[in-house]
């Protein structure tokens, strides 16, 4: 059974493209540029681990951000022995997270070319406006949604906005993401409906058990919570 005319409320990071695995790919990078400095890895991870929850509650989320933990961790970590040679070589890490286009999961455009004719989908996603509206951008993916909302964090409060905004229907919205800490709790958390769809390589950060709702498996109609394998899922039920 497919669900008629609703609102897709669709999550981009680890959602429409890989995310989370560019940025330990970065983490790795950097452990091996510090690893002459006699540290060892888990320990500089441990390191960037703290940094980077700090730095997201000053400053929130993005490569701008994660240039300025990684920035402060090798200085913490260097001392007087800090070159200007490694710091550029950070500042080129940060860059290439923001320059390369997002790498879209299977299925991904087929996908949304197949739900934007029958459905509303809105663009909802969280971090540095900028740097989230570039990626947009750069996927090709843009004209697929009738609205884009990028936010600082995706609480409570903001869905609460999002459906004021837009006078959203709470029975026919539904947020498809991949995190239970921003797309799945707090979505039911203020009546709305919702398509968890996990990630091979979730950001540990938005890992939480899911606190409320029907967990619903794929194939199983009712609910507020609907479980998938992939993206490409959707069109099996909307």
């Amino acid at each position: 059974m497919r669900h008629e005319q609703q609102v897709l409320l669709i999550d981009a990071d680890d959602t429409l493209w890989e995310t989370n695995l560019k940025f330990e790919r970065t983490v790795a990078s950097f452990c091996e540029l510090v690893r002459p400095l006699g540290y060892p890895d888990d320990h500089v991870r441990r390191q960037v681990d703290t940094a980077e929850r700090a730095n997201i509650a000053r400053r929130g989320y993005g490569a701008r951000s994660f240039l300025l933990t990684l920035e402060e961790v090798y200085l913490g970590l260097a001392g007087h022995r800090a070159l200007d040679s490694h710091l550029e070589e950070i500042r080129r890490f940060a860059r290439l997270l923001v320059e390369e286009p997002p790498r879209l999961y299977d299925g991904v455009p087929e996908t949304l070319a197949y739900l934007a004719p029958r459905h509303r989908l809105f663009y909802f996603s969280k971090g540095d406006a900028a740097e989230q509206a570039r990626k947009l951008a750069l996927s090709g993916l843009e004209r697929f949604f009738a609205a884009h909302e990028i936010v600082p964090e995706k609480n409570e409060a903001a869905y609460r906005a999002l459906v004021a905004r837009h006078a959203l229907p709470l029975a026919e919205t539904w947020m498809v993401g991949n995190s239970p800490r921003s797309d799945i709790n707090p979505a039911l958390a203020v009546g709305l409906n919702a398509v968890f769809i996990p990630s091979a390589h979730n950001w540990e950060y938005e890992n939480e058990e899911i606190r409320s709702g029907p967990f619903i498996p794929s194939g199983v109609e009712g609910g507020r919570l609907l479980f998938l394998k992939s993206f490409h899922d959707l069109r099996e039920h909307f």
